[in-house]
């Protein structure tokens, strides 16, 4: 019987068909985790209770008067209460308005309005007019870039022979005196080729004067040179020193005498008989 068991397996063994083994794969390794630095704790401020003040609250506490405004107030007392008299009213504080500054009209113009670099100002006068203020401190004040700075104006720029031209000068403050040069100014009988002038000037440096131009000046372009000087003198030995601060030129150019020049164009007109 056991026998027969046996050869019944060993058959069904032989009969079956043969599976192959699968391959063994190894297991992938894993990567070594990375060590992560444990989190900073935030600081944090640590209030000390005891320090802090503790308020006090008093009982029954009288609120502080908030102050009035008070425009010249005056004071009025306040009468004396006697014993079966009537209550008085008490008397509402009186405001005394304080008067304006008025402007006083002066013999010159006043300007109403602050003059600024594009604004106009108007001024009071007879006619009412509206001029233009510059923003340095008015018409008569030299710039404070201009102090400095020679400066030399002839007028007329084109005069004729046997006439006149007015010189302006300005000179740095610091200088006393200014030489004003020109073969226009040359004398009637004089050798010479170039003639200057002298001129004084003022605290702020400025000057005028007028100069000839003689009738024997030969007519063409001259031109004008001015030299701004500070003169100093020891009175004791008499020795000036001259040191110059600036220097300026300006055109001149002489025309031919002209009988024309000395009458009027009304009288020429008449004589003429072309207006």
């Amino acid at each position: 019987m056991r026998l027969a068991i046996r050869i019944g397996v060993a058959t069904t063994l032989m009969a079956a068909p043969s599976t192959p083994a699968e391959p063994v794969v190894p297991p992938t390794p894993t990567p070594a985790a990375r060590p992560v630095a444990p989190p900073i704790p935030a600081p944090t401020t640590r209030v000390d209770v005891k320090a802090l003040p503790t308020p006090v609250v008093t009982a029954n506490a009288a609120p502080t008067p908030a102050p009035v405004p008070t425009n010249s107030v005056k004071a009025v007392p306040t009468p004396a209460a006697t014993a079966g008299a009537k209550a008085a009213p008490t008397p509402t504080p009186t405001l005394t308005p304080t008067p304006l500054a008025t402007a006083t009209p002066s013999a010159t113009a006043t300007v109403n309005a602050t003059s600024t670099a594009t604004a106009t100002a108007t001024i009071k006068s007879k006619t009412k007019s509206t001029v233009w203020l510059p923003p340095f401190g008015g018409r008569n004040t030299i710039p404070p870039w201009l102090k400095k700075v020679p400066s030399l104006r002839v007028v007329p720029t084109w005069p004729r022979q046997a006439s006149s031209v007015r010189i302006f000068v300005h000179c740095p403050p610091n200088s006393n005196h200014a030489i004003i040069g020109s073969g226009a100014f040359n004398l009637k009988g004089s050798r010479r080729i170039y003639r200057e002038v002298g001129l004084g000037l003022s605290n702020r440096g400025l000057g005028h004067r007028a100069a000839s131009i003689s009738r024997f000046v030969l007519p063409g372009y001259h031109g004008a040179c001015l030299t701004c000087v500070k003169v100093t003198m020891n009175k004791q030995t008499g020795i000036r020193r001259i040191k110059v601060l600036g220097r300026a030129s300006a055109p001149l150019y002489v025309r031919r005498f002209s009988i024309w020049q000395f009458f009027n164009a009304s009288t020429t007109c008449v004589k003429r008989d072309r207006c």
